[in-house]
């Protein structure tokens, strides 16, 4: 039986330019910045010379973001993530003003897939961000709750 989800861990290509996205931006708290390499690493990769650089992220109601950066092996970076296809989608946070964070990721240059929008039913207000990596961030501002 699954007692409860732990986190996310997602590949990169840039570490250092996806940190201030996730920490100064968002303002995601990060919790762990460290490296890993060694026979362990190797054996649950199910390759030789692993060597990571892992950076982990808390939201507020404490679930982690965990981003891996392979150092050991030649990587590449993602050059899309559309919405309509197979495989990860986007994360999605609930925000107090999806507004304000929207002119806050414009002014620091991120791309929007549009301005933030009403549903039909008024309940929530949204848009989506791509962070430097290209993955699909909803920022989100619940109306009544869930």
């Amino acid at each position: 039986m699954i007692k409860a989800a732990d986190h996310i861990g997602v590949c990169v290509y840039d570490m250092d330019k996806l940190i201030p996205f996730y920490q100064d931006i968002l303002g995601l708290e990060k919790t762990a910045d460290f490296e890993m390499t060694g026979k362990f690493l190797d054996t649950v990769q199910g390759k030789s010379d692993m060597d990571y650089r892992i950076v982990k992220f808390v939201s507020p109601e404490g679930f982690m973001f965990e981003f891996l950066q392979d150092r050991g092996h030649k990587i590449y970076p993602q050059t899309g993530n559309p919405l309509q296809g197979a495989g990860f989608r986007h994360f999605a946070f609930e925000v107090d003003d999806v507004d304000g964070f929207y002119e806050k990721v414009k002014a620091a240059g991120c791309e929007t897939l549009s301005a933030p929008c009403t549903s039909e039913d008024g309940s929530m207000r949204l848009f989506f961000v791509r962070d430097p990596e290209m993955n699909l961030v909803e920022l989100m501002q619940l109306r009544g709750g869930k």
